[in-house]
């Protein structure tokens, strides 16, 4: 299956005095662009068409294949975007002095511990706290190969974790589904990465327990998982003022939720129940239908 992707511009000058009339001195220059591959299926101005603003990435930079002088390159570097495809706030890197490229990886978020390989847990509520949106996408571009050149390299970030989205209509004997809440129920949140390396390994219960986790106008991220036949999984709360009401969707096959993947469920809300319809899309396209029942 294919991955969403993001892609960030990396671009380095030669220190040709005829090549370049800056005074360039072979630092690496960052700067960022976007590559969608998809459409996307949220609503609104999606976050995840660019790294927001604020946002970090953690940048390696290592020896080139072949490169024999003593280089020892860039380990988790930060670098913050500001939401226009441009990066602050890094500490300046260069490429060696020999004349040849570099390797360059890099991550999202940022992570400031010193361990290569870390437990990645999602946010609970991704619904009104944007910021929790954000840091739950993670992002990972694999070292690849550039050679000393005032040209734009450009990185492509993988999602290595999936994605839910969602559409709520109004059904039978229900006045309105304004405000309701939506939630994705007893699902896996954590993964383990290598920031390094990109691996994610399978899902991680004991150190972060199945929870629900609530959606919001992006929708919500979740760790790659199987789920079982008969597992509830959509629980949809109408609001107070549409007279209240919990609807589940429990599947009614084995599914699993792949990396790289958008989920976008249009969920109908009738009194009696849910008529429930889903769409896979890369971020390989599939749909199914399910029903839900009152509790």
């Amino acid at each position: 299956m294919s991955a969403a992707t993001v892609a960030l511009l990396f671009a380095g000058c030669g220190n040709d005095d005829n090549e370049l009339p800056d005074n360039w001195n072979g630092e690496i220059r960052l700067s960022s662009g976007v590559a969608v591959q998809q459409t996307r299926a949220n609503s609104g101005d999606v976050p995840d068409k660019q790294i927001a603003g604020g946002q970090k990435v953690g940048i390696y930079v290592s020896k080139a294949d072949g490169e024999t002088a003593d280089y020892t390159g860039y380990s988790n570097v930060s670098a913050k975007a500001d939401g226009n495809g441009n990066f602050s706030d890094y500490s300046t890197m260069y490429y060696p002095q020999s004349g040849k490229g570099v390797k360059i990886a890099a991550y999202h978020p940022y992570n400031d511990g010193t361990a290569d390989e870390y437990d990645f847990i999602v946010a609970e509520d991704q619904r009104t706290h944007v910021a929790d949106y954000y840091n739950s996408d993670l992002l990972y571009s694999a070292a690849t190969e550039f050679a000393r050149s005032s040209n734009a390299c450009a990185l492509t970030f993988e999602h290595k974790l999936c994605k839910i989205t969602y559409t709520l209509k109004v059904g039978v004997g229900v006045s309105s589904v304004e405000d309701a809440t939506v939630e994705i129920v007893n699902v896996e949140k954590a993964v383990t990465f290598n920031r390094k390396t990109g691996a994610v390994t399978d899902v991680q219960s004991g150190n972060s327990p199945k929870g629900d986790v609530k959606l919001g106008e992006y929708g919500a991220i979740i760790a790659p998982q199987p789920v079982t036949q008969g597992t509830k999984l959509l629980k949809i709360t109408l609001s107070a003022a549409a007279g209240g009401g919990v609807f589940y969707h429990t599947k009614a096959d084995d599914t699993t939720f792949e990396k790289g993947n958008l989920y976008h469920y249009t969920i109908t809300v009738n009194a009696t129940g849910l008529n429930v319809t889903s769409e896979i899309t890369p971020w390989n396209k599939q749909d199914k239908s399910g029903t839900a029942e009152m509790e």
